[in-house]
């Protein structure tokens, strides 16, 4: 039965854990890792960064900017269910775990930062900050 052969599929990934680095995914394509698309843009007043976290509520992610990096990170836990015995499971692509991205974008005004999540889309908005004199510097004349 198909069934049975997608199960010993899953089972024998399953228990390999972190061997040959997430060996799950070297035989399917359709891995958690992936979950973190991002679309970055820029014009002269803000970022704004769209990134697909699919299966993942506010709770789930974390937003952080220090030094000029914007970090974001977040944690699905598993799909996997076995309520139901009388039905069988076919194909389990949806998985648990944890995933994190990071963004270089500086001169953001941190205090405005604002984050929105629709529909499985975060969107983050970060105001650049006003441009500061160096009041090292000297202007010569």
């Amino acid at each position: 039965m198909a069934n049975d052969l997608m199960n010993r599929y899953n089972d024998l990934f399953d228990h390999m854990g972190g061997w040959l680095d997430n060996s799950k995914d070297f035989l399917d394509s359709h891995a958690f890792r992936n979950i973190l698309q991002s679309d970055v843009a820029e014009d002269d007043k803000e970022y704004t960064v769209k990134v697909d976290v699919p299966g993942m509520n506010k709770d789930d992610i974390h937003l952080a900017y220090s030094d000029g990096i914007l970090t974001i990170s977040g944690h699905r836990s598993t799909f996997k269910d076995d309520s139901d015995k009388k039905k069988n499971l076919v194909r389990q692509e949806r998985s648990e775990g944890s995933v994190s991205r990071s963004f270089s974008l500086p001169n953001v005004d941190k205090k405005n930062i604002s984050a929105k999540l629709d529909n499985g889309v975060l969107t983050i908005t970060l105001p650049k900050a006003s441009p500061v004199e160096d009041e090292d510097s000297i202007t010569i004349e």
